[in-house]
């Protein structure tokens, strides 16, 4: 649960929020996605998105693409989706509330998967916030981030044309946590690994050839061995998660100036 008062950022620039549960590979999940299906359409996942993917699979003798099935099922608005695998259920949404309604909507989710299914051995559990930073006229991005992430300078650089990238790794009370942020001048509110184009994205204020800055958190949990799913216990994970990755945003990445510009 919450360590620290709720702070509500009205305008923060939170792009997407992901959390995914890796668990046990089941070869039959296809077997039972109709009735997946069915279940979060009822719970207001109706618009099937599903497409097959292609995927490169290295072996041995050299590199071979495989189809494989993406299941996609999203709320009427395409601002929130269920993706499932054989290995992993994700939950996204680029209509982020609070935390509250997030783990309610993860917690069904799992659960209608864990039942259907016979039940989940989790492995790997993690949440994911992006943000995408846009300074108003007259601000620098250096305005919002902390100087630890300015990365250095140089009389060579043409200042319109530098684009930064860090990554942190780092272990913490509760599993991993990885710290990236990348920038970029295509109006770009996703890093490429997220930006399918699926999900409808959260209006930014950016254009093509303006700064956008993406502030990455990645906080997980992997298992030793892997666990049965149990409701109580995976909330009590997924809090942690948060409670971290947030303190990391707030405390060590923005600044106090950012935090008041989004109240």
């Amino acid at each position: 649960m919450r360590t620290r008062p709720k702070q509500k950022l009205t305008n923060a620039p939170l792009s997407l929020v992901l959390a995914q549960v890796r668990f046990s590979p089941l070869f039959l999940m296809g077997e039972y996605v109709p009735r997946i299906q069915d279940q979060l359409r009822q719970q207001g996942y109706p618009v099937n998105a599903s497409v097959m993917v292609k995927e490169l699979q290295l072996t041995p003798g050299g590199s071979a693409a495989r189809d494989r099935e993406h299941w996609e099922f999203m709320s009427k608005d395409r601002r929130t989706s269920v993706v499932i695998t054989e290995g992993f259920v994700v939950l996204q949404t680029t209509a982020y509330e609070d935390f509250e309604h997030f783990i309610a909507q993860l917690k069904a989710v799992v659960a209608t998967v864990n039942d259907i299914v016979g039940g989940l051995l989790v492995e790997r559990i993690g949440l994911r916030y992006v943000d995408a930073i846009v300074p108003k006229a007259g601000e620098t991005w250096r305005q919002y981030v902390q100087t630890t992430l300015h990365g250095f300078d140089s009389p060579l650089f043409n200042e319109s044309k530098t684009l930064r990238l860090h990554q942190t790794i780092a272990e913490t009370d509760v599993g991993h946590i990885i710290v990236r942020l990348h920038q970029n001048l295509d109006a770009a509110v996703l890093p490429p690994d997220l930006g399918t184009g699926v999900l409808k994205a959260q209006p930014t204020p950016a254009k093509t050839g303006d700064l956008v800055t993406l502030v990455d958190v990645d906080h997980f949990t992997k298992f030793e061995e892997s666990r049965e799913y149990e409701a109580n216990y995976f909330e009590t994970i997924a809090w942690k998660l948060k409670e971290g990755a947030y303190a990391m945003f707030a405390d060590y990445v923005v600044t106090p100036y950012a935090l008041q510009v989004w109240q």
